[in-house]
């Protein structure tokens, strides 16, 4: 083994470290990985930033900024609404009836976008059906992924396998060319979801009402302003109460005025009433120092937030949304939105306290209360996806049938040969953008740039394993371990590894990382390269073992209110026949 060899191997074993540790943000990792490149000498500067040029990345990008195209215009929208009144059957068949519309869309649309849509869908049908939204969120994301897996174009990693392959001489594979394995496993894993995989999901119901479930009532007092107190005459800034005291004014009360998720520079008067939010010991503390009257001797009186002043609404944080990674305060919530949150989830665990200071994850559900016009824009900001039905004004941008048009070009143009998948999308970007589908200006703000560094970053990591020999020395371990078992072992073994790294990295990183390994180890096995690529590009999208392994299962987790463990006794045995499937199935199809 050279010392090339071993530095590559040493740096990927850090990145998948990193990655698994999620200390890191992924994308500061993934760019950082050529940088380290470069400065050993391994590659070139060219080769370095070939990411940014990579077949691969640049269609993952335009099929991004396609899916915007499509929700911008409100087409995605008004399939969703469509869904929700519906006549489809039964509670059973509507929800079944929905899953198939989700697979349909997912092979053209990003799966993010679907669950997007659809996931509030999903929350009323269970609501409907008197059951726990448990029942009902997962087969969401399940069914979605598995149709991204029908056509090149579904899934980032799809286009990541494929454009790889493509710049190793590999370009067989034209857009319908999984659809046949796509469908049998999407067969598959619907009759799982509706037979056995019905029976193991869990039951987590919600509580009765949003307050009652994030335990706020008893947390909201009212305090009456006197004459003598400090809090006189100050700005809710100067005051700081969140920070000293881990306390929220919801709301003040000014005779006849009613002031709702005041902001900072709110000026506090005698004769207020104010409605705060936050532990009772620490309004206590507050009172006290402040010189507050709690009306009756010890009493507190809880404001009702789903009537008369304002209401609440539950909102989670989108993929992509530009508070990933930021805090309230470092985004000045209150002042931009004209809403106050008075409380978090992340991952199943509400948090009340010191929320300013709290850095946000997708999945993240913040529970806001405003007034009915702060909340209805709230749910129109694409940063988030509103959970509790809010009304929306309707867009003002009647373009949903262009998109739909450009959307079929790119798809049929693809399909057909007449332009390759990369230059299809990028022609529907500029048709988009020309038509006024998207605005340039949404691009920049709205596209998941994340995917984007991530690839950039890792393709290079690619190439370094190809250059050095590190991706043939790991191919010819594969190939030697899995000798035994023939063909079949060597997919299995491909696929199986590819389902457990996207169990604990990104997915896309994983098929970045063991596209040139798999190509390798196909010539040294004598096996169908495309076998092995396909094996690759399956694997990589059965991400269904851990809530964190793709992005839908991360946006369900909280409003679902699941366990790790759920994931991991539904998705570990849909993982285990899928894995099975296609095992049998990929020779079949590519033979060697």
């Amino acid at each position: 083994m050279t010392f090339d060899i071993a530095f590559v191997l040493a740096l990927t074993l850090a990145a998948l470290v990193l990655f698994a540790l999620d200390k890191v943000r992924v994308d500061q990792v993934a760019l950082a990985v050529p940088v380290v490149l470069l400065l050993s000498g391994i590659l070139t500067p060219a080769e370095a930033v070939s990411g940014l040029s990579s077949r691969a990345t640049v269609t993952v990008g335009s099929m991004l900024v396609l899916g915007l195209g499509l929700r911008k215009t409100g087409l995605v929208s008004a399939i969703g609404a469509w869904a929700r009144t519906a006549p489809l059957g039964g509670k059973y068949a509507r929800m079944f009836a929905l899953c198939l519309i989700c697979a349909l869309l997912s092979p053209f649309l990003m799966t993010t976008a679907v669950v997007l849509v659809f996931m509030p869908v999903f929350v009323a049908l269970a609501e409907q059906a008197e059951e726990p939204a448990s029942r009902y969120l997962m087969p969401l994301s399940f069914v979605s992924i598995l149709g991204g897996t029908v056509t090149l174009m579904g899934t980032t990693t799809n286009l990541v396998v494929h454009g790889e392959a493509v710049r190793r001489g590999f370009d067989d594979l034209h857009m319908f060319s999984i659809t046949p394995l796509g469908l049998i496993c999407l067969a598959v894993g619907l009759l799982y979801l509706f037979t056995a995989g019905r029976v193991l999901l869990p039951r987590r119901f919600r509580a009765p009402d949003l307050s009652a479930k994030y335990d706020i009532r008893r947390f909201v007092t009212e305090l009456h302003v006197p004459d003598d107190s400090p809090a006189n005459g100050r700005s809710l800034a100067q005051l700081g109460w969140g920070e000293r005291y881990g306390v929220t004014v919801l709301d003040i009360e000014r005779g006849e005025d009613e002031i709702a998720a005041p902001h900072g520079d709110r000026h506090i008067r005698s004769g207020d009433i104010l409605y705060v939010q936050g532990p009772v010991e620490s309004l206590l503390e507050l009172a006290r120092r402040q010189r507050l009257r709690i009306p009756g001797e010890g009493e507190e009186h809880g404001l009702d937030l789903t009537a008369g002043r304002g209401g609440l609404v539950e909102v989670l944080v989108a993929p992509g949304s530009s508070l990933v990674g930021r805090t309230l305060r470092d985004v000045s919530f209150g002042q931009r939105h004209g809403a106050t949150v008075i409380a978090i989830q992340q991952h199943g665990i509400t948090v009340q306290e010191r929320l300013a200071g709290i850095s946000l994850r997708v999945g993240d559900l913040l529970l806001v209360h405003g007034t009915a016009s702060t909340l209805r824009n709230l749910a129109e900001d694409p940063d988030f996806v509103p959970l509790a039905e809010v009304k929306t004004q309707p867009g003002n941008r009647p373009r949903a049938g262009v998109a739909a048009a450009i959307m079929a070009g790119v798809v049929l143009s693809a399909s057909v040969g007449v332009l390759d998948i990369m230059t299809a999308a990028l022609t529907g970007v500029i048709l988009m953008v020309f038509t006024r589908c998207v605005h340039v200006e949404e691009i920049y703000g709205e596209v998941e740039w994340l995917v984007i560094f991530v690839l950039a970053g890792l393709i290079p990591l690619g190439l370094a394993l190809e250059t050095t020999g590190a991706a043939e020395l790991l191919a010819g371990w594969v190939v030697t371990l899995t000798s035994p078992l023939g063909e079949i072992g060597l997919i299995a073994a491909f696929y199986l590894l590819t389902a457990i790294m996207t169990a604990v990295v990104s997915n896309a990183a994983t098929a970045v990382m063991l596209t040139p390994v798999a190509i390798l180890a196909a010539t040294q096995g004598g096996v169908n390269p495309y076998a092995l690529l396909i094996a690759v590009m399956f694997g990589a999208s059965a991400s269904f073992v851990t809530p964190f392994g793709y992005q839908t299962n991360v946006m369900i987790y909280a409003p679902g209110g699941y366990r790790f463990m759920d994931f991991v006794k539904v998705g570990g045995l849909l993982n285990l026949i899928l894995l099975v499937t296609a095992t049998l199935f990929i020779p079949l199809f590519w033979p060697s």
